[in-house]
């Protein structure tokens, strides 16, 4: 699709999104290369704001928004991950983080 370039990618992430121009531009390279599957279940969220259920390796972006306290869009990126290389993306996972208070 024409409409899922870097250029309108960084806009919206910035304008709708809060990202600053230095953290969108990679963001959008890495959603403009995520795999077939999980850019097309991007891309119907980024047009309808529909999250669909796409599910890799056991993990939606529903789950991993609401136990990882992730962004959608991080979440898309991490399902993405997880179709690419499991091994390292379920051991990260599952290892967890650290909250800062």
């Amino acid at each position: 699709m024409s409409e899922f370039t870097d250029s309108k990618l960084v806009s919206r992430l910035i304008s709708d999104f809060g990202y600053s121009e230095w953290e969108a531009r990679p963001v959008a390279e890495d959603l403009v290369s995520c795999t077939p599957l999980v850019k097309t279940s991007f891309k119907h969220w980024w047009n309808t704001g529909e999250i669909g259920d796409l599910e890799i390796q056991g993990y939606t972006v529903q789950k991993l928004m609401k136990y990882r306290n992730m962004n959608t869009i991080a979440a898309f990126l991490t399902l993405d991950w997880l179709a690419t290389e499991p091994e390292k993306a379920l051991v990260s996972l599952k290892r967890g983080y650290d909250y800062i208070k």
